[in-house]
């Protein structure tokens, strides 16, 4: 039943009572009550009577809505398995799918587009099986496809299909990621800007060769591999929600690509002083002059940290000096701090590098679990070295890692003919290196803030380190199949969009449950959601857990039922679509 609102010819507004009903899979209505004119329905007692009786209508409904009843099936154990026909169903992609257009209004941005496009297919529907592939069961966009008949929604296209919405979301990504950050905020409140995490990492491809002018260059491979590598640059909220991402080529110095970023994602800068201020908070790979001095120039704030081993000589001794340290847990951790100065070096109108001092505030800490892990780590390393010694391996990529604790000492030849080489352990480095275990330095230009909450700004980068591991292990976002530069932008955005699909389920779990589930207990809950049929219309469901309930509680879903029909499914699957209640 539904409410019918009808305006009369003589301006009047009429309500009556209306049932939708099917005939021949066709669509009619009838009607069943009349209600009357709302303005003679209005009084002390009813004031707005379409609430009213919006109100009643829906009691009804209610009311009249009939007991779940039971399926019967027929199964012959002589029918044989169908290799043509999909026997399952993903509904796990349902929860997923209700970020995708309600929290990041994905469906909208692409429908607003839908006119102008000069192709068939649906590029939003691929993007969301492509996005649910990557959290589900990560693997190429072919196998994508081959999986598409158990993604609980039609999927009317081709593998030629998928290829060409590459081109398609490429050409698209910057303004999708822009969108879903407005319908976020819409949806949610507006995001926390002020603390903002930065850090860039590099993805490896299956194919060998390089672009002559584009990102697939051979660099410097965090994992020490010999292929060409493509860089990402990741920004993520004070919530660890992702924010913006840039890709940058794979022989780019990284220390460069800060800046870049920061524009891109339209923070305040001297060509808009008006923007809103932020505090960067990155590693020690992007403490350099030149990042320093942007943030200072351009009004904003940051939080580097900074390597005791590499700095300065005075720094290193104030660091390492027992003075002035104050334990706030006696044996495990102790922290002091100072005002100081760095030196960065910026270049001057004439072309030339200027040197400028930048107030900034300097804390050194010290933890017991970072000196144990610590020297666990150097322990592996030095048993690789001496290893590496005994084989008398020193081959480059081996002296970098494996033997960093191995010197030589060349034997010298009184005949003038080449010395020998002669490997040794070398125990002054390891003595230099463990003095400064579980020893850690940050430097911040916010110098009204306190030892705890710079610490804790500067901790908050495992939000950003998890969400790399999250990408490379758990969405499987290398090696990278791809290899045309719309190829490989589109397949770095479908990780992006999953990303924080990701992490705005987590969040939400650890809101309503009170513990933060893992980005891979959360996928394998969802893939593990899979119904097999037993009949043309029916499936049946095992797999339910409490993640499971919490996940689908907060988008207003219910998938804890044995069985269900394909109207019901297709039902949640619509259900999702539509804004949050």
């Amino acid at each position: 039943m539904y409410l019918k609102k009808e305006k009369r010819k003589n301006g009047r507004m009429y309500l009556s009572i209306g049932e939708s009903y099917r005939v021949d899979g066709k669509t009619k209505s009838r009607h069943l009550e009349s209600i009357g004119y709302v303005d003679e329905l209005t009084s002390d007692d009813c004031p707005d009577p379409v609430a009213w009786w919006s109100a009643e209508v829906k009691r009804r409904n209610a009311e009249a809505a009939p007991e779940p009843s039971k399926v019967i099936v027929k199964l012959s154990t002589a029918k044989k398995i169908d290799k043509r026909a999909e026997g399952r169903v993903e509904m796990g992609a349902a929860v997923p799918s209700a970020y995708f257009h309600r929290d990041l209004g994905i469906w909208g941005f692409f429908e607003r587009k839908r006119t102008a496009r000069s192709f068939s297919f649906d590029p939003c529907r691929i993007l969301e099986l492509l996005v649910w592939n990557r959290i589900s069961d990560p693997g190429s966009k072919r196998a994508a496809l081959a999986a598409k008949g158990r993604f609980p929604r039609k999927c009317g296209f081709t593998l030629d299909d998928v290829y060409r919405s590459l081109d398609y979301l490429a050409e698209n990504a910057d303004a999708l990621v822009k969108h879903m950050n407005a319908a976020l905020e819409a949806s949610r409140g507006p995001r926390n800007r002020t603390r903002l995490y930065y850090d860039v990492t590099n993805y490896y491809f299956e194919i060998d060769g390089e672009d002559e002018c584009g990102l697939r260059k051979k660099g410097v491979s965090k994992e020490h591999r010999p292929e060409a590598i493509v860089q990402m640059g990741l920004l993520l909220d004070a919530k660890g929600i992702p924010l913006d991402y840039e890709l940058f080529a794979g022989n780019q110095n990284d220390m460069t690509t800060m800046l870049p970023m920061m524009k891109k994602a339209g923070l305040r800068d001297l060509s808009n002083p008006d923007g809103e201020r932020v505090v960067v908070v990155a590693d020690k790979g992007l403490n350099t002059s030149n990042n320093i001095a942007a943030c200072t120039l351009d009004g904003n704030g940051f939080v580097l940290s900074q390597s005791v081993r590499k700095a300065a000589k005075s720094l290193k001794e104030w660091v390492l000096d027992d003075a002035g340290y104050v334990e706030s847990e006696p044996g495990r951790f102790k922290v002091k701090s100072r005002i100081s100065d760095k030196a960065v070096y910026v270049v001057n109108p004439e072309g030339g590098k200027e040197r400028v001092m930048v107030p900034v505030k300097e804390v050194a800490f010290w933890s017991r679990d970072f000196f144990e892990r610590a020297r666990h780590e150097r322990e592996k390393v030095v048993e690789k070295s001496k290893a590496a010694i005994a084989r008398g391996d020193m081959s480059a990529a081996v002296a970098r890692s494996a033997a960093r604790y191995a010197k030589d000492v060349p034997v010298v030849r009184a005949t003038g003919e080449k010395a020998s080489h002669n490997w040794v352990l070398d125990e002054e480095r390891i003595a230099a290196d463990e003095a400064m275990d579980g020893y850690y330095c940050v430097i911040t230009s916010e110098q009204e803030w306190d030892e705890r909450e710079i610490i804790e700004a500067y901790r908050g980068l495992f939000r950003i380190e998890d969400s790399f591991r999250v990408l490379k292990s758990t969405m499987d976002a290398r090696p990278v199949y791809v290899w045309t530069e719309p190829h490989i932008r589109a397949h770095f955005l479908i990780c992006y969009v999953a990303l924080a699909v990701m992490r705005l389920m987590q969040a939400d779990a650890e809101r309503t449950t009170g513990s933060r589930p893992s980005a891979q207990a959360v996928a394998d809950a969802l893939a593990d959601m899979t119904g097999h049929r037993l009949d043309a219309n029916v499936y049946h469901f095992d797999y339910r857990t409490d993640l499971t309930d919490a996940l689908c509680d907060v988008v207003g879903i219910d998938l804890s039922r044995e069985v269900m029909t394909k109207s019901q499914m297709n039902k949640v699957m619509s259900v999702v679509k539509k804004p949050r209640s």
